[in-house]
């Protein structure tokens, strides 16, 4: 009996890491301010269906913002003239969302993570930016 509950002690501890790289979906307000805060970075307005928004769940000052495909998973036709298949980075400070970064690729040349002077470890798992 003993070692039944250590197994489930230790099997619970190793799901953890699992379960807080896990981002999740923002709130309704999150999700208007990063929709804004991604229009004011591209100069443009985009139609909120065209975006899929992500808050990390290590660090929820983070998020990330792409192009999201629709209900039959092909891009919205009206998504189409705005689409990249890269993300926006933000980082959310002082009551608003900033700019971090935006790309498809963030190695260097090298190999290594081009992101881990300005963004957290953590945040870089949990998207998988690097």
């Amino acid at each position: 009996m003993k070692y039944v509950k250590v197994l489930i002690v230790l099997a619970v501890l190793g799901a953890y890491p699992a379960v807080a790289l896990a981002h999740r979906a923002p709130t309704k307000h999150q999700r208007t301010s990063l929709v804004r805060a991604t229009d004011s970075y591209l100069h443009e307005q985009i139609p909120g269906q065209c975006l899929r928004e992500k808050i990390s769940t290590p660090d929820t000052s983070w998020a990330e913002v792409g192009f999201a495909p629709g209900p039959n998973g092909h891009l919205p036709v009206i998504c189409a003239k705005f689409a990249a298949d890269g993300v926006i980075l933000f980082h959310f400070h002082a009551g608003q969302w900033h700019f971090k970064g935006a790309g498809s690729d963030f190695r260097n040349g090298n190999g290594s993570c081009a992101l881990t002077k300005t963004v957290p470890r953590k945040v870089i798992n949990d998207f998988k930016l690097c």
